[in-house]
């Protein structure tokens, strides 16, 4: 039986609640190219899902999803993308978040553009507990999806150990030992 890759978030990499839409969202680019994948965007269909939406919010929907999976990698790797931080800076600027006096954060403007600024509120928030920052993307050089980390230590690398991990260190081995798979 072929593995299912679309496993519901909390159930799989159990996603705390408050960020399985972040995580949705981050995961509507899909960029896994193995076992005769090929790369598949479904955002329009995610903003289709919140409303009418206008070109604009289209290219503001994919520079924050950019921003996001940009800070996901930083968020594996530890090494600060001033790619990631401009885009982050482009975004935040257009998305209307308004917080009041018990430092919450909410949108304070309806359809898809409140909908990425809840999300980008939902960052904020999740940043303080420590929860964001197990947000990951996948070090597989042919996976990149967004996973939670919920090692203790919080190095994971890779969305499935048991998928992307062995498929890149048995690919290591065999270059390391000049063996060639058939």
């Amino acid at each position: 039986m072929a593995w299912d890759w679309q496993i519901e978030a909390t159930e799989f990499h159990r996603v705390p609640e408050r960020l399985v839409p972040v995580y949705d969202f981050m995961n509507t680019v899909d960029e896994r190219t193995f076992g005769g994948r090929t790369p598949d965007d479904r955002l329009p269909d995610w903003l289709r899902e919140r409303g009418e939406f206008s070109a604009a919010e289209l290219q503001l929907a994919e520079l924050l999803r950019k921003a996001l999976r940009g800070m996901a990698t930083v968020n594996r790797t530890g090494e600060p993308s001033e790619e990631t931080a401009h885009d982050l800076a482009r975004a935040s600027r257009d998305l209307p978040l308004h917080a009041d006096s018990r430092l919450m954060l909410s949108p304070y403007q309806e359809g898809v553009t409140g909908n990425l600024a809840e999300l980008l509120a939902t960052v904020v928030l999740t940043s303080a507990d420590g929860s964001w920052s197990r947000m990951k993307t996948c070090a597989a050089p042919d996976c990149g999806w967004v996973f939670y980390d919920k090692s203790k230590p919080r190095n994971g690398r890779w969305c499935s150990t048991a998928g992307c991990g062995n498929r890149v260190k048995t690919r290591s081995y065999r270059e390391r030992k000049g063996v060639h798979s058939s």
